[in-house]
């Protein structure tokens, strides 16, 4: 993922430096990536299935300039100006940038960066690299590549957490682990109608706990769904479906999630929202082994050990601005949302854990 992030930065660059191009001399548009024209496009597909890198030596040149490190007007080549890049060079390059480069993608790559070095190799012609305004980007670049890489560092590192880890992460978080097959009945609120007014939240909820009961003693389930739908005046065509299947914890909504917590054959406690009432039974329960869910655990495991590494060496120094150059830090707006709080008509999501 890291080495992804550096390829596109890379591409970024690419392109950034072809678009000022662009706008510095409008009226000589370049070509946008991967535009080589119908024939040439049709030809590079047809090329593509016979194509076979590992034939190609790694002192060719997959990259030509033709023309290039010659004169342009007045403006003599730089001295040590670019006019090809050799397949060792090229796969340097990408295998830096991101290992594994699709062949569509290292064409396109290839484009951008040939024209790259065009200007690139102008710009060293008028020594601009001893610009200082140019060193200084030079340099901020340079961090932020350094950043990119810093984080590709510990992602590697991190890649592989060890079968203890995995276990130890398995057993602080069996609660994640387990299955059960469900049934639930919805209990509707009865919004009550121009003739008829709404029954009270106490006579709901005591008529959702008689339809509880009545599943306690054992009645059929689906009679007693098509029961609460009435009674809430609610047409459901067919037979009401009471059956939910295998669920696992983070797969209901949060204050429901107690219903893993009960046996086979237990019924669950009312649950309720603005909308309806919920009842539960669970059918059956399986704690899920750790080698069902060992690949999981260690991407889980691979990101929460690059996330801490990196809070821990963002947290080890504070930027602090001085307030007399920067002026006050901005009041908070009033519209900010309170940290912790979900902003108005948000629905909160439950994440599945690691499977």
């Amino acid at each position: 993922m890291q080495r992804q992030s550096l390829a596109i930065f890379a591409f970024s660059c690419v392109l950034a430096g072809f678009a000022s191009a662009q706008t510095a001399n409008p009226g000589t548009p370049l070509p946008p990536p991967h535009a080589e024209g119908g024939q040439a496009a049709a030809a590079a597909a047809a090329e593509k299935s016979i194509t076979n890198t590992s034939t190609v030596p790694m002192d060719t040149a997959v990259i030509s300039l033709e023309g290039g490190c010659q004169p342009i007007g007045d403006l003599a080549p730089a001295r040590d100006c670019v006019s090809d890049v050799t397949r060792a060079q090229f796969e340097k390059l990408t295998n830096a940038l991101q290992p594994g480069m699709g062949a569509d993608a290292k064409r396109g790559f290839a484009n951008n960066y040939g024209r790259l070095l065009v200007y690139a190799d102008a710009a060293r012609a008028l020594n601009l690299e001893t610009n200082p305004d140019v060193q200084q980007i030079m340099q901020f670049v340079s961090n932020q590549v350094l950043a990119e890489a810093l984080k590709r560092h510990y992602a590697e590192q991190y890649a592989h957490p060890t079968d203890q880890q995995i276990q130890d992460y398995y057993n602080q978080n069996s609660g994640k682990y387990v299955e059960a097959t469900l049934q639930r009945i919805i209990v509707p609120h009865n919004p009550g109608g121009a003739d008829k007014p709404a029954p009270s939240d106490a006579d709901q909820k005591a008529g959702a706990e008689k339809i509880r009961q009545r599943w306690v003693a054992d009645e059929d389930p689906g009679k007693l769904q098509q029961a609460a739908y009435e009674s809430a005046g609610v047409t459901a065509a067919g037979s009401p479906n009471v059956t939910l299947g295998v669920r696992q914890p983070g797969s209901l909504p949060k204050d429901q999630e107690s219903v893993f917590q009960l046996k086979t054959g237990e019924i669950s406690q009312i649950y309720s929202d603005p909308a309806a009432y919920y009842i539960y039974k669970v059918m059956s329960t399986r704690v899920i082994p750790p080698s069902e869910v060992k690949d999981t655990i260690s991407k889980t495991l691979q990101q929460r050990l690059l996330q801490d590494k990196l809070e821990e060496i963002g947290k080890s120094a504070t930027p602090v601005l001085n307030n007399e150059y920067f002026g006050a830090a901005p009041a908070p707006s009033a519209m900010a949302t309170p940290a912790g709080r979900a902003a108005p008509n948000s629905s909160p999501s439950a994440s599945n854990p690691p499977k």
